[in-house]
């Protein structure tokens, strides 16, 4: 069975160390800067910088337009942006930087775990210009170069949205997933696996933890999540930033899927499609702010109707019904936290720019230290919020070919089907990033027990994907029991 992972890498990493000493509140730190875009567009032997990849600065991401909305007016900050990045920018206006991660510099042999020929990641920061060559990431408190404060051309605080649109240039044909740090309204991604791909994001900063050593930045960053070290960050930034994955070793199902988070260094999801779909995800975060309380983190994520068909089996139809999130989705932690009741808000392509679901889990919390961090061995650790979701009725499926039909053998248990009708809905799935399913057959199931198998014949092309769906009738309709997805 394949493993997809969806992961989290903070855009801010460092490398990891002793624990972090216990201070109080200590605000952003002194100097909360970065390189600008035009840094990042500038050869640099000793950084992977864009002239370093294949057709050099034209042909990384470029953001066509962003805004600024403060109480629902939005203020134009770019528009019919270009690849070049933009010259003479003024101190203290909204910008944008966009970093290529783990890129082969000029004469590096790409290898795994080395670099890459083109960049397995890509950071997109929103911030403001400190001065030349200089961006700042930390909305708290906005300071120029000199650490003198500087006043924001348009103001920013929690409230504001960042409304920003990317064109993917020549990188947009590989696409996975996205992460923000931020709280996320809309999501729209368009022509993925093409050279015209865009995405577009609106996106509140949050406050995301940092931990000075000296001068030195931090943190837990580990993909999947590991035990953190740093029980108490040394400061906070407000800060929006996003991360997309190019990682093609990756399974296409979450293809312009969405995670975002607040209040924690990452987050990671992974996924194990075919039977039995299952998920499971963490947090990676202090236990403690800065000041000494304890921390809360919000995760959610943007789960299109084409990534539920092609991971659970449910069409969009299906899945709109409470049947489908009672039964497909069982959210259990696993470790000695504790979190609030998730959430699920349907989201519309018209009105938030996607067709699926918001799932949002609240009021994070994260176990006390743990005995080892799995970077360390002995090392005091804060245990990651870590969340498994598992179908309380999982079903198995196994396909074969007879003649021109192929048989599908559907196995769950089910208690309804032992007191009520059921049947199975074969349908095709057009493709791995589609929402789009056919129905093929529907054969009716004989109620028997709690256990259910049944063989279904169905048409199907060439290696075209099925899912198969057990259903029972409740109060004069057909619901949703379980589901699973067959691949050739």
């Amino acid at each position: 069975m394949r493993k997809a992972l969806l992961a989290v890498v903070a855009l801010l990493a460092g490398p990891l160390s002793a624990l972090a000493p216990q201070v109080a509140h200590a605000g952003s730190p002194s100097n909360a800067g970065m390189p600008d875009q035009t840094s990042l567009d500038t050869a640099d032997p000793n950084n992977a910088n864009w002239p370093s990849l294949e057709g050099g600065v034209s042909a990384r991401p470029y953001v066509t337009a962003l805004s600024v909305i403060n109480n629902g007016v939005s203020t134009p900050v770019i528009t019919n942006g270009a690849a070049a990045a933009e010259t003479n920018v003024p101190a203290g206006r909204i910008a944008v930087a966009i970093a290529p991660f783990n890129l082969c510099r000029a004469g590096q042999t790409p290898a795994q775990g080395v670099c890459y020929a083109t960049p397995n990641r890509i950071g997109v920061t929103v911030g403001y210009q400190m001065g030349p060559g200089q961006l700042g990431y930390d909305f708290t408190s906005p300071k120029g170069q000199n650490n003198q404060p500087l006043t924001l051309a348009t103001p920013v605080t929690a409230d504001t949205e960042f409304d920003i649109t990317l064109n993917l240039n020549t990188l947009g044909k590989t696409l996975r997933w996205t992460w923000a740090n931020g709280v996320v309204s809309y999501w729209n991604t368009a022509n993925l696996g093409t050279d015209a791909a865009t995405l577009r994001i609106r996106v509140k900063p949050a406050l995301s933890p940092i931990v000075l050593q000296g001068s030195q930045q931090v943190g837990c960053t580990q993909v999947p999540v590991q035990t953190c070290q740093y029980t108490q960050n040394t400061h906070e930034t407000l800060t929006a930033n996003v991360v997309l994955s190019l990682d093609t070793t990756l399974d296409e199902v979450f293809t312009g899927a969405l995670f975002a988070s607040s209040r924690s260094f990452m987050g990671s999801l992974m996924s194990v499609p075919g039977d039995s779909p299952k998920l499971s995800y963490g947090i990676s975060a202090p236990l403690t702010w800065s000041d000494g309380t304890p921390n809360k983190t919000t995760m959610s994520a943007v789960l299109s109707d084409a990534a539920i068909l092609n991971f659970f089996g449910a069409t969009p139809a299906v899945a709109a019904t409470p049947e489908f999130t009672d039964a497909a989705f069982s959210l259990a932690r696993t470790d000695g936290g504790s979190q609030g009741t998730p959430t699920w808000t349907r989201w519309t392509a018209d009105a938030q720019g996607t067709d699926g679901w918001l799932v949002t889990i609240p009021d994070i919390t994260f176990a006390a230290a743990v005995t080892s961090s799995g970077v360390r061995s002995a090392a005091a650790g804060v245990a990651p919020a870590t969340f498994k979701v598992n179908s309380k009725t999982a079903a198995t499926v196994s396909r074969k070919k007879s003649g021109k039909a192929t048989l599908l053998t559907l196995r769950v248990k089910a208690a309804a089907c032992a007191k009520a009708s059921c049947r199975v809905v074969v349908s095709s799935i057009s493709s791995k990033t589609g929402n789009s399913a056919k129905t093929v057959k529907t054969a009716t199931v004989l109620r028997k027990s709690k256990s259910v198998t049944a063989t279904v014949s169905a048409s199907s092309g060439t290696n075209q994907r099925l899912t198969a769906m057990l259903q029972t009738k409740k109060a004069g309709k057909w619901v949703y029991v379980a589901s699973a997805v067959s691949s050739p």
